[in-house]
């Protein structure tokens, strides 16, 4: 038996957390087509025939420009001291460039072994791709295994898990079989929140918007009542969230508690 711990880093959108999500088959880790919608580090347990692999989904990295950025990027660069494989993923619909070479500027030194996922394969030709690799290998120094995947379309998922597991070292599992996160709910609540207003606003709310639950009402059927609190940067945004007669905000109730 196998067991150990994977980061999967990259630049925001590369698509570590909808890979998350298909790794372990289920919605952990929230969506959205805005940059650096991760904050924190999301452990996903996968189990096989002979390993454990528990995959850490992190913020993606690049060079900051507030606090917020900062943190963020140190959150996941710090994953990488304890973990036995890293997993860098590259979004291949888009050419390398400053984005990618500051990540692996940033893990040089890192002693665990690294592999490099080439996602969204399904947009490209067997040329791009090989076109990917050999850009990557020119312009990035370092040992790596190459992997091409789509996240979205779960191609190439299981030779992932394959490369992965001829790295781990042997030993036992940390969690049980049954458990797929140790992720809890008061994070994961309203997390699913926030998903769904960066959703219904497109770009007129920034990245930054936070949800928090402020009070939580026990109920003898098991299905509680969350009061959460929604936070912006600005007074008009509140306007935005609300929408017109309370239209988005109708919406973001209805379908977070659907998921949730």
């Amino acid at each position: 038996m196998k067991s150990g711990f994977v980061a999967i880093i990259g630049r925001p959108n590369a698509g570590k957390s909808t890979l998350l999500n298909q790794l372990i088959k289920e919605k952990l880790a929230i969506i959205s087509n805005k940059a650096q919608t991760t904050r924190d580090r999301i452990k996903g347990v996968v189990n096989t025939p002979s390993a454990q692999i528990v995959f850490v989904d992190t913020p993606g990295i690049h060079k900051p420009k507030h606090l917020l950025g900062e943190y963020m990027t140190k959150t996941a660069l710090s994953t990488i001291k304890d973990v036995d494989a890293v997993l860098v993923m590259i979004d291949g619909s888009e050419e390398i460039g400053r984005g990618d070479e500051f990540i692996f500027e940033s893990i040089k030194g890192c002693k665990a072994p690294i592999i490099v996922g080439i996602n969204k394969i399904d947009k490209l030709s067997d040329d791009e791709i090989e076109s990917q690799k050999f850009e990557i290998k020119k312009r990035i120094e370092g040992n790596f295994t190459f992997v091409t995947l789509s996240a979205e379309y779960n191609m190439g998922i299981e030779r992932l898990t394959g490369v992965i597991e001829s790295f781990l070292p042997e030993g036992e599992p940390f969690y049980p079989e049954d458990m797929y996160t140790d992720y809890p709910m008061y994070k994961l609540i309203p997390e699913i929140v926030r998903e769904k207003i960066l959703k219904y606003t497109e770009e007129e709310i920034p990245h930054s918007v936070a949800v928090t639950i402020d009070h939580v009402e026990r109920r003898p059927n098991g299905k509680d009542c969350y009061t959460v609190n929604i936070y912006v940067e600005r007074q008009s945004q509140k306007g935005i969230i609300i929408g017109a007669q309370g239209k988005n905000l109708k919406q973001v109730g209805i379908e977070a508690r659907k998921e949730i």
